[in-house]
């Protein structure tokens, strides 16, 4: 057996690097190493990032007044899990949100700060996904960019702190989207079973995430013959796989209605509204008064962004895609708005907001570095402005402050009456009410789940009603369904207001005298 072995020669990743002079040795470079010399900035970006999300949760979101939308959320996880999913499929949403949300409040608690926190954990799973969804089409520090202008935005931000399925939506989409670039590139078996699975997931959470997937189809049909024949075939099994998946709970739903009687009253979106959405995801929810501003600015952004645009320039089928998921999802909820029913709220549209940061944030970098420097600067700006505004400005739209509205209700008496128009809108109030008054809604509503109609004939017959052996009736005027001026001109034209207060925008609670004695109410 010989002595000497030759040695076993091995391929180098990189050249060998000298070690220290003088010593006469080579070292092997090691390729991880400088892997994670290229993670570090990224994970330390990653991690101001989910620290700016979670201080600007402390400090301006996550005490504020509950709002309708959430009362609605608590309201139906209290239940047992089947009278929730009886009570969801007579609502207006899918259920897998409810679901998780009733599970995370019996482990970590019922009130309503423990229900944000488990948006507020989706929006933080949703930074990395945006890191790698804008990772397939701009360069490493441009796609960071992309996240830090992501964490900062006040769209968000907002529905990040609210108990509702929007940040979970908005996780979803950001998964599908990954899953779908690598599907368009690679096609492999693995990307398209996690598409798939995203697909029917998102469904779950939101009936709009149907338009991302009706988007993505499209995007799929429009590139068809770069695509190849098995990626038409493989996005129609998606789909049939969706279809399966979705229907047992589609016949549930039409079994209890198909929410005939829950739908808001919302009126047919204009071209201002389709403005808002794109205005309220770069800048937030403004006042009126701020908003105008912002958008009339827009010709002006068009005309510097075809000014910016480079002549002859080609979309790659990453970039493609995102300005196709940043835009068609909308227009197709605003067509469907005017030609089916109206839903379109900005809310409803948080799916198409990454795509748009990224879309916009590659505009900046295919310009020349002393101008997209500058409009990198300007546009952070403009986005930690938006929300710091947002979460300071009293005159925030979306604000709902039923904490001071149940507070000053509670100056009634036991003689006095608190009347609730909108029906609906007396869970937000109960939930902090703790005054002597009786609560009752107009039209009175039994609590059922469907709501009572309102009927202008019988309302002076139901004010009677309600007034009859009481002194004052505190009224609380919210979220107008068409008929609140009709109760408040009544009250106005037939009774003596006492007092008026503004809790926030479109929050009202009027003090209307409505019987005499001799005994003067707690309120005066």
């Amino acid at each position: 057996m010989p002595t000497d072995l030759q040695p076993v020669v091995r391929p180098r990743v990189s050249p060998p690097v000298p070690a220290r002079p003088g010593t006469g040795a080579v070292a092997v470079a090691r390729p991880s190493r400088g892997g994670r010399f290229r993670a570090a900035p990224v994970l330390a970006v990653h991690l101001l990032c989910l620290g700016v999300i979670v201080l600007g949760s402390r400090l301006s979101f996550v005490h504020n007044s509950i709002r309708l939308d959430e009362a609605q959320s608590l309201w139906q996880t209290n239940h047992s899990y089947g009278y929730l999913l009886e009570l969801v499929a007579e609502d207006v949403h899918p259920p897998l949100y409810h679901v998780l949300l009733r599970t995370w409040r019996l482990v970590l608690g019922p009130d309503v700060e423990t229900a944000r926190a488990l948006s507020l954990v989706f929006l933080l799973a949703s930074v990395p996904m945006v890191y790698l969804v804008a990772r397939s089409c701009l360069t490493r520090p441009w796609a960071l960019f992309a996240v830090v202008v992501f964490s900062c935005s006040p769209f968000a931000q907002w529905y990040g702190n609210e108990a509702r399925m929007y940040s979970m939506l908005l996780f979803l989409t950001l998964v599908s989207q990954y899953a779908f670039l690598k599907v368009i590139g690679a096609g492999r078996t693995s990307a398209w079973v996690g598409y798939a699975v995203a697909a029917a997931a998102g469904l779950y959470v939101h009936y709009f995430f149907g338009f991302v997937l009706v988007a993505q189809g499209l995007y799929v049909l429009a590139l068809h013959r770069r695509l190849g024949r098995g990626a038409v075939l493989r996005m129609a099994g998606v789909a049939v796989f969706v279809a399966a998946a979705i229907a047992p709970w589609y016949l549930y739903f039409r079994a209890k209605g198909s929410a005939s009687g829950t739908r808001p009253s919302l009126p047919s979106p204009s071209s201002v509204d389709f403005s808002n959405v794109y205005s309220q995801f770069l800048f937030g929810f403004q006042s009126d008064a701020i908003n105008t501003t912002v958008v009339s600015a827009w010709p002006l952004l068009v005309l510097a962004a075809l000014a910016g645009v480079r002549i002859g320039g080609k979309l790659d089928r990453t970039t493609g895609y995102l300005i196709v998921a940043a835009f068609v999802p909308v227009l197709l909820a605003f067509v469907v708005s005017h030609a089916i029913t109206p839903f379109f709220l900005s809310r409803y549209m948080a799916p198409a907001l990454p795509a748009l940061l990224v879309i916009v944030v590659v505009f900046i970098s295919g310009l020349t570095k002393p101008v997209a420097r500058v409009l990198a600067v300007g546009l952070l700006a403009i986005t930690i402005a938006g929300t710091v505004v947002q979460a300071a400005n009293p005159d925030t739209p979306v604000q709902e402050d039923y904490r001071t509205a149940a507070e000053l209700a509670e100056q009634a008496s036991p003689s006095d009456l608190v009347v609730i128009s909108s029906p609906f809108t007396v869970y937000p109030f109960e939930y902090y009410y703790d005054g002597a008054a009786r609560v009752t809604t107009l039209p009175v509503w039994n609590r059922q789940l469907t709501q009572p109609t309102f009927d202008p004939d019988t309302l002076p017959e139901d004010v009677a009603g309600l007034a009859a052996g009481h002194q004052y009736v505190y009224l609380l005027l919210s979220y107008d369904q068409g008929y609140e001026d009709t109760v408040y001109q009544y009250f106005a034209g037939n009774f003596e207001q006492t007092a008026a207060y503004s809790p926030s925008p479109g929050l009202q609670l009027l003090v209307y005298r409505v019987g005499y004695s001799a005994v003067q109410p707690v309120a005066d």
